[in-house]
């Protein structure tokens, strides 16, 4: 089956996790690296490189110990601060290393009240004071770690969210395809059955001609009358095994009794049903009391109940029959189709109907023009050749 629905394209935020990552870690290994420079100029001494190491310790643990990472992280500011050195590089540190947590799965709020916390302690170490004027730093650093936390928590939730779209999406697709796949085995089941029907019949018209064959040979013809004997004895046999397989295709909880198979002559009383049945039904019916092969006869049948059916489910109005049978069967049938299937363009009924045309060896078209949807099928109306090998 061809899906025509376009491939699911994820946003670009979700898209680009991948380098978010990349590009985050980039960032903390630059700010790591710089912050040596920051410790030498504000002669941050002992404090400076201490906290620097536990900041880094971190940083290296953010993938096998994340919650550890961040208190390292988290803390390596605070102790800096208690200790007389400047915690800004490292808050810095401390608010991506947030970004990157809680992108990677660390819980938002575990991580937004940590990073608040101690950047708020941190530069309030600095000045002893929770005055902006004096210390503008306090009224930044907080909130600078909740919209990292928060930046990368909204994007591994859409992550989250995209993936499981994307799941739901291909399990639709998939169960789609089974009840598609089912449909059409079905389908095939009715086939064969109606086709065994058609042959079992051919088959015991057979077995009487070789029967009346045998009693009409003249006295002397011993040969002739053995072979004939033994044509029909096997004929018998390919009757009965006709006979057992049909009896296996027909078990179902819509099959009780055996009835005969439906041929195109049924059409008209098909027709009927459905007008009683409330359906607008504009028909056009030639003489349908041709012969067709049995196959043919089944799937005219077939495809114009269908047909009807479908329009009965999906359309409005009057549904327009045409069926003509000349060189060809050819069966027409339009409909208006109604508002809440106008996007529909398919469905489980037209992969049975194109089977059945395909088994009689004809083709089958179904498609909406504008507001319409139209069925066209065109069955032989004689046999196929068949080359029997000499």
């Amino acid at each position: 089956m061809t899906d025509d629905h376009p491939p699911l394209r994820a946003p670009l935020g979700v898209r680009g996790v991948r380098w978010l990552d990349v590009t985050t870690r980039v960032v903390i290994v630059l700010a790591l690296a710089v912050t040596p420079v920051h410790v030498l100029e504000t002669a941050g001494g002992a404090a400076g490189w201490l906290s620097l190491a536990l900041s880094g310790a971190g940083f290296v643990l953010v993938g096998p110990r994340p919650r550890l990472a961040l208190v390292l992280v988290a803390g390596a500011p605070v102790l800096g601060a208690l200790l007389g050195a400047q915690p800004l590089p490292l808050w810095t540190v401390t608010c991506f290393t947030a970004f990157l947590l809680t992108l990677r799965g660390t819980s938002g709020l575990l991580v937004a009240s940590v990073v608040v916390v101690a950047n708020t302690a941190a530069t309030f170490f600095t000045s002893w004071t929770f005055v902006v004027e004096t210390n503008p730093e306090v009224a930044v650093a907080p909130f600078a770690g909740l919209a990292a936390a928060g930046a990368g928590s909204a994007l591994r939730s859409q992550r989250q969210y995209w993936t499981a779209l994307e799941a739901r999406a291909r399990d639709a697709l998939a169960s789609r395809q089974a009840a598609v796949d089912r449909s059409v085995a079905e389908e095939r089941v009715r086939i064969a059955r109606d086709l065994h029907d058609g042959v079992g019949h051919r088959i015991a018209v057979v077995s009487m001609h070789l029967g009346a064959a045998e009693v009409h040979l003249p006295p002397g013809a011993d040969a002739a009358r053995a072979d004939v004997t033994a044509a029909r004895g096997a004929v018998q046999q390919v009757l009965r095994e006709t006979q057992q397989i049909l009896h296996v295709l027909r078990v179902g909880a819509d099959d009780g009794t055996v009835a005969p198979t439906p041929g195109h002559e049924r059409i008209p009383a098909l027709v009927e049903a459905f007008v009683a049945a409330g359906v607008r039904v504009d028909a056009d019916l030639p003489d349908l009391s041709r012969s067709l092969p049995p196959e043919v006869s089944a799937a005219a049948f077939r495809i114009v109940q269908e047909a009807l059916t479908n329009a009965q489910r999906h359309g409005t109005g009057t549904v327009w029959l045409r069926v003509a049978l000349a060189d060809a069967v050819r069966i027409e049938v339009v409909n208006v189709r109604a508002a809440r299937s106008a996007a529909t363009g398919g469905g489980h009924g037209l992969v049975g109907m194109r089977e059945r045309a395909a088994s009689a060896g004809g083709r089958l078209d179904a498609r909406a023009d504008g507001e319409t949807f139209r069925v066209r099928a065109e069955l032989p109306a004689v046999p196929a050749e068949t080359e029997v090998d000499a």
